[in-house]
């Protein structure tokens, strides 16, 4: 899964096409979820790549789309750098 361009496509696509972009990735999105991760996108790091994702960003997707999809979102994140 590539995983910036994920993210650049829900910087700049409509809702709709953010929610058929990420059912495509396997991960089905709400517009109100969408919305909810937008603003958190420009949090994102380069540094996370060596150093993990924090927990406090962890937890603010999961006040974004919830518990389950948040484990299935870095589940799949996981997974795709093995």
């Amino acid at each position: 899964m590539d995983y910036a361009q994920l993210l650049n496509e829900v910087k700049m696509r409509s809702d709709d096409e953010v929610k058929i972009i990420a059912k495509q990735y396997g991960i089905d999105f709400s517009k109100t979820e969408i919305r909810a991760l937008r603003p958190l996108l420009d949090e994102i790091s380069f540094h996370w790549l060596f150093t993990g994702v924090p927990e406090t960003f962890i937890n603010k997707i999961r006040g974004a789309i919830g518990d389950r999809k948040t484990e299935i979102l870095f589940k799949k994140y996981l997974d795709s750098t093995k």
